[in-house]
């Protein structure tokens, strides 16, 4: 009986040894950690001893001091070797800490300053990889405050601009539809998010988005402009058109406005069937086709310098006069033809001036090369033909 009341006391005092000795490890941890000695190394050495002991990874204390000494590892030029990722394992010793013991003699600390802390190094650190142009460091390190911060705006909002820039366009689309989520107010990310539906040729989302951002800012011209664009990009001219007026009020002199809606009316003046031929001409098509040459003019009222306006007015006369050479060529009277002539002449004469704005503005521009060259056939002009015909060759 003597020898077994004698093999429990053993046995106890062994343990007790052996819980006393880890919590030495915990204490020399700190001890280490501590000023003036701040051996980071040691220190580390012995909570990670401690932490991997069955008789004290259960303390709130160890864990508490872990996270000082990891967090200490990251901010020392000499230690911070020890680690690869020293601020994690620091905020996850924290929380170990609180979820062993809620009521620790460090829980609030831990809660309204220690994490804090660390999450706000954590954020540093991603916009310092942003702005190196380290993205996809940027968006781990953006991401990593998340999960510690869900819903906080300015950390998505860098997640998503850090994912965009990375060429992660899934995440991009998944933070950016968040910040749409929490009605973050701010057209750029509507724009952007579109966009990178556009660069999926998804078109029908990134039409989407913008129309949810018209209805958040109806009075942004870039959000109506991009939606304008999309119309425009899907065939949707006659609903752009609508739009476009309205762009217009807003910005009236805005050339572009003039010529995307002057390419509109000129579309729809000349709609074609399936297999590419123009259908007949109706008092509709007509008017259309008025409306396209006036927003040429007022484009060009803007901008007399205008190639694109100059041109789309040039080419708009020109094939104003093929039409009416070719009416005029099923004519069976002379006399008729002849009098059909003047006309078409005319309209030929009409585009002239506004090609050769077009060649004076961009010199070297091919196609407005070859429109003058067929312009000049038709209106006898040698001279002139010549002359392109020669700059057109020396292109080749």
């Amino acid at each position: 009986m003597k020898r077994i009341v004698s093999l429990i006391i053993l046995s106890f005092l062994f343990c007790f040894n052996s819980v006393y000795s880890q919590k030495s490890k915990v204490r020399a941890a700190y001890n280490f950690y501590k000023d003036p000695y701040n051996e980071y190394g040691k220190a580390k050495d012995a909570i990670d001893e401690a932490i991997g002991n069955e008789q004290s990874k259960g303390m709130a204390e160890a864990w508490y001091y872990r996270g000082l000494i990891y967090s200490a590892i990251n901010s020392s030029e000499t230690y911070k070797n020890l680690c690869d990722h020293c601020l994690e394992t620091a905020v996850e010793s924290f929380q170990k800490a609180n979820e062993l013991d809620p009521k620790n003699q460090w829980a609030d600390e831990i809660t309204t300053f220690r994490i804090p802390q660390l999450k706000q190094i954590v954020f540093s650190k991603g916009v310092g990889s942003f702005n190196a142009g380290k993205y996809q460091d940027a968006l781990n390190e953006f991401e990593y405050v998340l999960k510690l911060s869900p819903g906080d705006t300015t950390v998505t909002l860098n997640s998503a601009l850090s994912a965009e820039n990375a060429g992660n366009k899934e995440k991009a689309k998944v933070y950016y539809n968040q910040l749409i989520g929490m009605q973050y107010n701010d057209d750029h990310i509507y724009l952007s998010l579109s966009n990178i539906y556009l660069q999926d040729k998804d078109t029908a989302n990134a039409l989407k988005v913008i129309r949810e951002a018209r209805k958040q800012f109806p009075d942004t011209l870039r959000i109506l402009l991009s939606e304008i664009n999309l119309m425009l990009a899907t065939n949707q001219q006659k609903e752009a058109i609508g739009s476009m007026e309205a762009a217009l009020v807003k910005d009236p002199q805005n050339q572009n406005l003039y010529l995307a809606l002057g390419n509109a009316y000129d579309n729809l003046g000349h709609p074609k069937d399936e297999k590419g031929n123009e259908l007949p001409r109706t008092a509709t098509m007509e008017d259309y086709s008025r409306k396209a040459e006036d927003m040429y003019k007022k484009g060009l009222a803007v901008n007399p310098n205008s190639f694109e306006l100059n041109f789309n007015l040039g080419a708009y006369y020109f094939n104003q006069a093929s039409e009416m050479e070719n009416k005029a060529n099923a004519l069976k009277s002379v006399a008729e033809y002849d009098k059909a002539k003047i006309e078409f002449d005319k309209k030929y004469k009409d585009s002239e001036p506004f090609l050769e704005k077009a060649l004076e503005v961009n010199p070297n521009d091919s196609g407005t090369l070859s429109s003058l060259k067929l312009l000049y056939f038709r209106t006898k002009e040698t001279e002139k033909y010549d002359m392109v015909k020669a700059r057109l060759d020396n292109l080749k």
